[in-house]
């Protein structure tokens, strides 16, 4: 029953059968406690974290790791980065944070997060918050504005915590004129290298070697899931011609959200003129500034040259002080009220402000009121196009799909309706082919499928595919035949790089004990690196990355380092020929920098230390393995 359910999801007479069990769950009470213990995934210090909660911050995670990466992104990189686990981690560190926020008494308030979000850059026009764009831009993201003030409120918390736990932290002088020695010293390394290439002719490998190899690392040739699907796309193209748009329709729609989307509220044309309190200065000396400033200005007329010639704040002075129109959740607290209890013409202030004294022009009242209807014609008319075309394509995929359950199969409604399909070939779901069908949905559902299997309409970036899985290979380990080759090489790699350690053991040992002829017994050449900063070994060194990240823990001249270094290609022995120290006068340029550096990194481990305790020492139940969508 459950498989005839899932194959015809979008079928009609499906629908009525699920209409039949929804009326028996909402009678007979299915799904309240039951659910509710179900919908629990795990629980922080005895708060719960919901699998609804999971799915949601997956959803948003997948969906920008999609915009991120363009279309390209598949199962091989899903499952390197582990989403599901990265998903639950972050959702065990906002339970955590906020636990110890609420223990400190640490609250952010919905001004911060209107504040913070005004100063997004991309959401502003002409260097103003514009909420007509804020929704756009959120829609454009599939993002709901209160999921997007979460994640704000969510940084914003965390910003109050790492300032109120780490800013008694501070570099020291000295300590940032070590770190800058430390990565400014000069050195020339000399190095061996010893080429694992060059012991693989002594490794003549027999059958029965081989196939004891082949045994112990079965795991390492067994193949991944291999599948192929054969599908039909209905493009939205193809469905949207001939779609329009009614002006009816567009202003029904324009009335229906006019609250919800396009309402403006009451905004106010400004100027100011900003005294900032400089450093070492007091509140009275910077107000008596400003009250003289404000003396200065005998009507409204004088305000811009005034403000020209006077106002500290770099961005509006040139303007004449000029802000645009500005709402009142845009302003701090402390200007509200003022500024939209004052007339049209009128001047107010001194008004503090966490930026210092405010003189304020109000030059122009726009009362409260609607985005006019033309400015969002365009916009109105491709949202509803896009619903309509989507919603016809759906109506026309689940009416194809009913048919091709009554003709017995995709490939059958094919040949009866004439109708070419498309195939992928047969791939490992671990590196799919670069197709616009294959999303990660696609992806996820073929693989739960039994092959010959019909699976559910899906929407993809084009259209509507409706596929079935034509071939699906599980993986296995293949026979010793059919890897031979491959396993011999695997062979002759390792016991090569066995060879090459020991040898590279041995002339480290050697050249330890002070026996420095042995380079020349065996044939080899202590090699040279031009002088390079520690900060840039990995660009100046010529050196591979793991070598070069070694050679700078050397410190003293004639020093081997204690152990070889390997590479996939080679091993290294690695000697510390010179070094120069950095000019002394050269710090005093950057001293301010490394502090302001220093102090970071040092803030950095310590909230990360602090966090680690926290999450180390948290009470955490997990009731359920972590799906994976």
């Amino acid at each position: 029953m459950l498989e005839f359910i899932r194959q015809r999801a979008g079928s009609w007479l499906v629908k009525i059968i699920l209409g039949a069990i929804i009326v028996v769950f909402i009678f007979w009470g299915v799904g309240s406690f039951r659910a509710r213990q179900a919908n629990l995934l795990a629980k922080v210090n005895g708060e719960p974290i919901t699998l609804l909660q999971f799915q949601r911050l997956y959803q948003e995670r997948l969906d920008q790791l999609e915009r991120m990466f363009r279309g390209q992104l598949n199962q091989q990189l899903l499952k390197q980065i582990n989403l599901p686990q990265q998903v639950f981690e972050d959702l065990v560190r906002r339970v955590l944070l906020q636990q110890a926020a609420q223990k400190m008494g640490i609250k952010v308030t919905a001004d911060e997060i209107r504040l913070a979000i005004a100063q997004i850059h991309v959401f502003q026009e002409k260097g103003r918050f514009s909420p007509e764009r804020y929704r756009l831009i959120l829609r454009q993201m599939r993002l709901t504005p209160q999921a997007f003030e979460n994640e704000v409120r969510v940084q914003l918390l965390e910003a109050k915590l790492r300032h109120l736990l780490t800013a008694p932290v501070v570099a020291t002088t000295n300590e940032a004129r070590e770190f800058f020695n430390f990565e400014n010293e000069a050195l020339k390394v000399g190095y061996i290298k010893l080429a694992i290439s060059s012991f693989t002719g002594q490794i003549k490998p027999t059958e029965k070697e081989l196939q004891a190899y082949f045994k112990a690392h079965q795991q390492a040739y067994k193949t991944n899931l291999k599948i192929q699907l054969t599908y039909y796309l209905l493009p939205f193209s193809q469905v949207g011609k001939g779609v329009k748009v009614s002006e009816a329709e567009v202003k029904q729609y324009y009335e229906a959200h006019k609250d919800q989307t396009f309402l403006l509220p009451e905004a106010r044309k400004l100027r100011h003129i900003l005294v900032v309190v400089k450093p070492g200065e007091k509140e009275e000396e910077a107000r008596q500034r400003a009250e003289k400033i404000l003396a200065q200005i005998k009507s409204p007329k004088d305000f811009a040259a005034v403000a020209k010639k006077y106002s500290e704040d770099p961005h509006s002075k040139k303007d004449g002080g000029e802000l645009g129109f500005v709402t009142k959740k845009e302003l701090f607290p402390s200007l509200q009220e003022p500024v939209f209890k004052a007339k049209e013409g009128e001047i107010i202030g001194p008004l503090r402000s966490p930026m210092g004294y405010h003189i304020i022009l109000v030059e122009k009242i726009r009362p409260k009121g609607y985005v006019p209807l033309e400015k969002v014609r365009d916009q109105i008319v491709a949202h509803l196009k896009e619903q309509k075309i989507k919603a016809l394509a759906w109506d026309k995929a689940n009416k194809i799909y009913d048919k091709i359950v009554l003709s017995g199969g995709l490939s059958k409604w094919a040949a009866k309706e004439h109708v070419k399909l498309g195939q992928t070939p047969l791939f490992s779901v671990e590196s799919p082919p670069n197709l616009p069908i294959l999303t990660p949905k696609v992806l996820s559902a073929a693989q739960k499928l039994e092959e010959g299997e019909l699976g559910p309409p899906l929407e993809v970036s084009s259209g509507i595919v409706i596929f079935k899985l034509a071939r699906k290979d599980e993986p296995h380990i293949p026979p010793f035949s059919q890897v031979k080759e491959q396993v011999k090489a695997d062979y002759i790699l390792a016991k090569a790089k066995e060879l090459a350690a020991q040898k590279a053991r041995a002339i480290l040992k050697a050249l330890l004990d002070g026996h420095t002829d042995i380079i020349e017994k065996e044939g080899l050449k202590l090699q040279q690196t031009p002088y390079f900063k520690r900060k840039n070994a990995l660009q100046d060194s010529g050196l591979p990355a793991p070598v070069a990240l070694k050679a700078t823990t050397l410190g003293r001249k004639g020093q081997w380092l204690e152990e070889p270094v390997a590479t996939a290609k080679a091993f290294y022995l690695l000697e510390l020929i010179d070094y120069k120290k950095p000019d002394p006068k050269a710090f005093a340029q950057e001293k301010k920098a490394y502090i302001s550096r220093l102090t970071q990194q040092k803030r950095e481990q310590a909230f990360a230390s602090w966090y680690a305790y926290l999450r180390e020492t948290a009470e955490i139940k997990v009731y359920q393995k972590l799906p994976n969508p």
